[in-house]
């Protein structure tokens, strides 16, 4: 049937066609939908008064809270996390002819007496973040103003930086029952059972009504990487890739010095970073930039992880792991939200097994990927549709680029030193890779970086007299 023979049979799926072109809505939006307009209309003790979803990344849960506020008879509150992630939204609901207000630090009185006037006057949708909300006056406002119906995006971040560097987010469960709206939704898409109890008991006193679509997005394929070197495997993998690519690096600076790796291979446009360090201008032109392009690549931290919604994401590349698995699913989340496949590759070198035991399990598994994250959600058995395991039947195996050097120096026991294996290693990389990249890329700090990891590892040894100072094979078992 063609789209434009489409047959409205409710009220919902006319407004999700008229105001945002979308030909229908899934059961799970639906569920949620019916459950936000029942619980207003009726909200003695309907327990979806308080209620948590949890839909995929890529699932439409926009749609879930704005069908919603165009058919209540008051405005509704949205609260975002990131000022990025709040403008870009702002940026959709323009576009869609949807009349909104934002409240955001920096404002002048002016600014927020023009945003009542014009909630006075009918508009349907109120932008915030949490911090914005601690106003006791503005929120006084707020609370003359009928709200509808609070919606709190990414509400795993109630849990994971309420405790630590934004505690604005413990207080929305006080702030919510002062703005007295009748219906409460905070939308995730990633959360255990144990974040789930968590976001409740800050947000509801501990009692909520659970959402759960499927968890599954079998449109991602899940890879782990083992490597000594992450930067040239990251900078192979992602020459090779389906772009677009995103490269999520665990700092500011690696994310300056993975941009610079490719900028060598690309040309600039093609390339760039982001960070929280960067400026609110130069974090917007970054979106900007890579919004419409189908053949970039940006190098990020986690400032960028709930930023732009951008659909044809192809390949996320993980240089380091996530600071919980929830994190890492909805990072890798960020890859094929227009629902065709996608690759998400987690990096993994010796380093990760002391600083991160807690993917120690996931990266090391001799069995499917994806279950083992659904598994860590507490969500349901899946047919696996795409991980390196599932795929070739074994686990990931040792680091190739390791295995490459040690191969080189099993057949050169005891004739170079450290240095000069070095130098010559230098020349074996660049030749093997040259091949594919057509540019050398390998220098003298990464070899030295693989020579060292092999012996802290126990494959290679340094020899005392009478070969002092040679290199040799200390052990080749797990590879």
């Amino acid at each position: 049937m063609d789209n434009d023979t489409i047959i409205f049979d409710d009220e919902v799926t006319e407004i999700a066609k008229k105001t945002f072109g979308i030909h229908f809505l899934y059961p799970w939006q639906r569920l949620v939908i019916a459950n936000i307009l029942d619980a207003v209309h009726e909200p003695e003790e309907n327990e979806c008064c308080k209620q948590i979803v949890l839909l995929p990344t890529g699932a439409g849960k926009s749609m879930c809270f704005l069908v919603p506020a165009i058919v209540l008879d008051g405005p509704s509150l949205i609260i975002y996390p990131l000022l990025a992630l709040m403008t870009d939204q702002q940026r959709r609901m323009s576009e869609a002819g949807l009349d909104n207000v934002v409240f955001r630090g920096g404002q002048s009185l002016q600014e927020r007496e023009n945003n009542f006037i014009r909630i006075k006057q009918g508009v349907k949708i109120i932008l915030a973040n949490p911090e914005v909300l601690q106003s006791e006056e503005l929120v006084r406002q707020l609370a003359e103003c009928n709200i509808k119906h609070i919606a709190i995006d990414e509400a795993h971040c109630v849990y994971e930086w309420g405790s630590t560097f934004r505690p604005a987010y413990l207080t929305l469960g006080k702030i919510a029952r002062q703005l007295n709206a009748p219906v409460i939704t905070a939308f995730t898409a990633t959360a255990s059972p144990q974040i789930l109890q968590k976001i409740a008991d800050i947000l509801f006193d501990g009692k909520a009504h659970i959402v759960q679509s499927a968890s599954d997005r079998p449109n991602i394929h899940y890879h782990v990487i083992k490597c000594y070197n992450k930067k040239k495997q990251a900078l192979k993998l992602a020459i090779k890739a389906e772009k677009p690519v995103l490269i999520f690096c665990g700092t500011r600076k690696k994310a300056e010095d993975m941009a610079r790796e490719l900028m060598a291979f690309y040309n600039n446009d093609t390339i760039k970073f982001y960070h929280a360090g960067l400026t609110k201008d130069e974090k917007q032109n970054v979106e900007k930039w890579f919004y419409p392009k189908d053949n970039a690549c940006l190098c990020a931290t986690v400032a960028f992880g709930m930023g732009v919604d951008k659909k044809n994401i192809r390949t996320v590349i993980h240089l380091e792991p996530s600071s919980s698995i929830e994190a890492y699913i909805q990072e890798a989340g960020r890859a094929g939200r227009d629902g065709k496949d996608a690759n998400a590759f987690l990096l993994w070198s010796p380093e990760d097994k002391e600083k991160s035991t807690l993917f120690n399990e996931y990266a090391e598994s001799k069995t499917c990927r994806r279950q083992f994250l659904l598994d860590a959600l507490g969500a349901e058995k899946a047919v696996c549709s795409g991980c390196d395991i599932c795929n070739t039947g074994k686990p990931a195996p040792f680091a190739r680029d390791a295995a490459f050097a040690l191969h080189f120096i099993s057949k050169n026991r005891r004739l170079y030193d450290k240095n000069q294996m070095s130098n010559i290693l230098i020349k074996e990389f660049n030749r093997h890779d040259c091949k594919a990249l057509h540019v050398n890329i390998w220098d003298h700090k990464d070899i030295e970086t693989i020579l060292r990891l092999l012996e802290e590892n126990g494959f290679i040894k340094t020899l005392r007299f009478p070969w002092s100072g040679k290199i040799d094979i200390n052990r080749k078992d797990d590879i």
